[in-house]
C-alpha cells in the first residue's frame, strides 16, 4: 500500500511503501507451486497414457484441502497440507478401459500452466518487495 508523503507530514518527502509480506505467504506460494509442479507431471502422465488400455485418469488433490483448512482455520497451518495424487473415478471409459479424454487434459494443462505462472509472478513480486525493503530502494 502506498502512503502519500503529505499524509506523513514532514517525516519524509517521498512516498513510502508499507510491506505486507509474511513467512506464511511464502509458505503458501511454495505449496501452490509444489502442487502445480506435481499436477503438471500428472497431466503429462495422463497424456502419455491416453492410448494405454485400462489406464485411468489421475489428478492432484490440494486446493480442496487448502479450502477446508482456511474454512476451519486449523492450527496445523499450510505445512500440514500435502498435494496427493488420486485416481479419478466415475468417468466414462472407452472400450479398452481407458478413461483419459485428451481435450480435458489439454484444458487442464493450459489452466495449470497459467496458475503456475501467476503463482511464480506473485512470489517474484513479494521477493522484490522484500529485497527493496532490505536495500532501502523503491
Amino acid at each position: 500500500m502506498l502512503v502519500p508523503a503529505d499524509v506523513l507530514r514532514g517525516i519524509h518527502t517521498r512516498r513510502i511503501i508499507i510491506m505486507n509480506v509474511t513467512p506464511s505467504q511464502f509458505a503458501l506460494l511454495g505449496k501452490l507451486l509444489e502442487s502445480g509442479a506435481l499436477r503438471q507431471r500428472v497431466i503429462s502422465q495422463n497424456l502419455a497414457n491416453v492410448n494405454t488400455p485400462g489406464y485411468h485418469r489421475q489428478d492432484v488433490s490440494f486446493e480442496q484441502k487448502l479450502a477446508r483448512m482456511l474454512e476451519n482455520q486449523s492450527g496445523a497451518g499450510i505445512s500440514g497440507i500435502e498435494p496427493t495424487v488420486y485416481e479419478v473415478a466415475g468417468l466414462p471409459e472407452r472400450a479398452d478401459g481407458n478413461n483419459v479424454d485428451i481435450d480435458i487434459e489439454m484444458g487442464q494443462l493450459n489452466k495449470n500452466s497459467l496458475l503456475y505462472q501467476t503463482y511464480s509472478q506473485v512470489l517474484a513480486s513479494k521477493l522484490s518487495m522484500l529485497r527493496s525493503a532490505i536495500t532501502g530502494r523503491q
